[in-house]
């Protein structure tokens, strides 16, 4: 490998460190402990090593967002090509509750972070949203050529707030929860989308 592609290996592997830091302690210790200096320490470097990779903690925080997302992607992209796109949405988020991701890598995880985003966004921030619905646009136009991008974006917006209100219903139930009524949250709400 050469000098300057271990160097931008090592550069993504910092600030996925850095993202992934930011994630677990908006989630672990609340928004009010994401700080630049605990984002740093938490990864194993320094405030300003932060500073050469995000301008502010938002900013690491939706990076998390944005590689998970293209994981997510890249998972539906597996999925066999004749599945239509809404089923092979409703088929990843319903495999990955029964799978009991690590949390940080839950699509509970996501939602909270998008909420913790929200309260946090600052005027500073340049969050560019359109950065996590784009892969998921170009997945549905690639699977299904007669939905143009507004319909494929639309889309995009009723499964996530379909299955967002599945899985909070689900996680507000008391412990010990069965997976399976949250399978059957996420495939009740994803019935309305398909009418």
């Amino acid at each position: 490998m050469q000098v300057s592609g271990l160097r931008e290996t090592k550069k993504a592997a910092t600030r996925a460190a850095l993202s992934r830091a930011a994630a677990k302690i908006a989630l672990f210790d609340g928004p009010e402990a994401l700080t630049v200096a605990s984002i740093a320490a938490a990864a194993g470097v320094s405030p300003r090593t932060f500073h050469n990779y995000f301008q502010s903690r938002e900013d690491a925080l939706f990076e998390f967002m944005v590689i998970r997302v293209q994981e997510l992607t890249a998972q539906l992209d597996k999925l066999p090509v004749e599945l239509d796109p809404r089923d092979a949405i409703e088929q990843l988020v319903v495999t990955h509750l029964r799978d009991g991701d690590s949390e940080l890598n839950s699509f509970s995880a996501m939602f909270r972070i998008g909420e913790i985003l929200e309260t946090l966004e600052s005027t500073t921030c340049s969050l560019d949203r359109d950065v996590l619905i784009d892969p998921l646009v170009k997945f549905l136009r690639a699977r299904d050529p007669h939905l143009d991008e507004f319909d494929a974006a639309i889309l995009i917006h009723l499964n996530a707030a379909a299955i967002a209100t599945s899985l909070q219903t689900f996680y507000r139930h008391p412990e010990p929860r069965d997976v399976e009524d949250g399978v059957a949250l996420i495939r009740r709400a994803c019935s309305w989308i398909k009418r």
